[in-house]
């Protein structure tokens, strides 16, 4: 992660008409995920259920993999905005009180939506490059508020340790995904990987 480099948008650079499309697709690729159908379905049946052929969705380099893409980065902004722009000093005085808060309302957020979470993790393994920057770039939007608490309480090689606490954050997630937990036993099973990255500050 380099924080200094967060773009301040994630969208890709589309006509206006082909924008209009993707917000109506990606509502489409949402719902078939949360019901379980996206799988199955073929970039036949998702051309035609939005009223579009398999070459003109080729034509803009709309594969599953990256229609899911979409997907995600339309969740992310919506979480982003939900949680990110707050005031992590009000989450608590020590660091690691603000960070264990800001990680359950992050885990609040995604269990409500584990349906979705799960279902699109095989997808990013064949996301392209770019596809990839763009998520990343969302992470690290995520990610300021604990960033801006490490940078508050002194600590160094912030970069690094956002990325082992969003490592952390994912495994934690499995938690719910595998073991029907919530958000507090998301958080309770990093607790102490977490305490860890935060013992010194050097």
């Amino acid at each position: 992660m380099n924080f200094k480099k967060i773009k301040e948008s994630d969208e890709v650079e589309l006509p206006l008409l082909l924008k209009n499309r993707l917000v109506s697709l990606v509502s489409f690729i949402q719902e078939k995920i949360e019901s379980g159908q996206f799988d199955t379905m073929s970039l036949a049946e998702i051309a035609k259920d939005n009223r579009m052929t398999i070459p003109q969705l080729m034509e803009f380099g709309f594969t599953k993999s990256n229609l899911v893409c979409h997907a995600v980065v339309a969740y992310n902004e919506r979480m982003i905005q939900a949680l990110a722009t707050q005031d992590v000093a009000a989450l608590g005085s020590t660091v690691n009180e603000q960070i264990h808060a800001y990680l359950l309302q992050m885990y609040q957020y995604d269990v409500e939506h584990m349906a979705f979470k799960s279902a699109v993790q095989s997808y990013a393994w064949n996301w392209s490059v770019v596809d990839e920057e763009r998520h990343t770039n969302q992470v690290m939007k995520l990610m300021t508020p604990i960033y801006i608490a490490l940078h508050a309480h002194g600590f160094d090689r912030i970069d690094a340790r956002c990325e082992a606490i969003w490592a952390l954050y994912m495994r934690g997630l499995r938690t719910a995904a595998l073991g029907k937990g919530d958000a507090q036993d998301c958080v309770a099973s990093v607790y102490e990987a977490l305490e860890f990255i935060t013992e010194s500050k050097k």
